[in-house]
């Protein structure tokens, strides 16, 4: 197996993410697609294909922590290069994953990667949060993100699309305080370490309160 493929199976595995064949079969395209684009429209700072196993597959699947069980429907605010929607997606192909990404460029790009991936239940929309927001009230089961690092920023956002059972789960720095807004209450935390890497996450699901 290709080293950095390694680095994937294991460190999910860590993660308690584990991967079947066909879910590293599209990771490693996945990665070819982000190196190949990543030349021409500048989808990351992150180029070196370790790297951005590290600190981009493995540190969205962090996220998968704290997911439901069974089909559910979430939406990745500021999906970016598709971080960390599409590594979950990947990981848990019974979701439904709608990518928020304005920017047309790496819209078109999670676009085309989901159809390369061969990938059902993948929607990209190239509203703004606040525009899709009005569109999807009340549509999804979780959102997640790593693109904010202030849950007050997110929430009054993010919150108009969730159910009314709905989770907000955060993949956040260690110097989060830990507590939430007005309106919202930690459901769930915990420091999670991102493999072969120093870096820690503290994950963070939020509910209504």
């Amino acid at each position: 197996m290709d080293k950095n493929l390694d680095i994937l199976v294991k460190g999910a595995a860590e993660l308690g993410a584990g991967l079947d064949g066909l879910a590293v079969e599209r990771f490693e395209l996945y990665l070819s697609l982000i190196v190949k684009w990543n030349i021409k429209i500048n989808l990351t700072a992150v180029d070196e294909p370790r790297e951005i196993v590290i600190k981009h597959f493995l540190d969205s699947l962090i996220v998968c922590r704290a997911l439901p069980e069974g089909p559910f429907a979430a939406a990745d605010i500021g999906s970016g290069a598709g971080f960390p929607g599409m590594p979950v997606k990947l990981a848990r192909p019974d979701m439904e994953i709608t990518l928020v990404e304005p920017a047309r460029k790496k819209a078109v790009f999670l676009r085309q990667a989901a159809r390369e991936l061969g990938l059902a239940g993948v929607t990209v929309s190239e509203d703004k949060v606040e525009e899709f927001a009005g569109k999807q009230a009340g549509r999804f089961d979780v959102v997640i993100s790593r693109a904010f690092r202030d849950p007050d920023r997110l929430l009054p956002l993010a919150g108009p699309l969730l159910s009314p059972d709905g989770r907000i789960v955060l993949a956040l720095g260690p110097e989060w305080p830990g507590v939430p807004p007005p309106g919202w209450m930690v459901a769930s935390m915990e420091t999670v370490a991102l493999p072969f890497s120093d870096i820690t996450r503290r994950l963070v699901v939020l509910a209504r309160g």
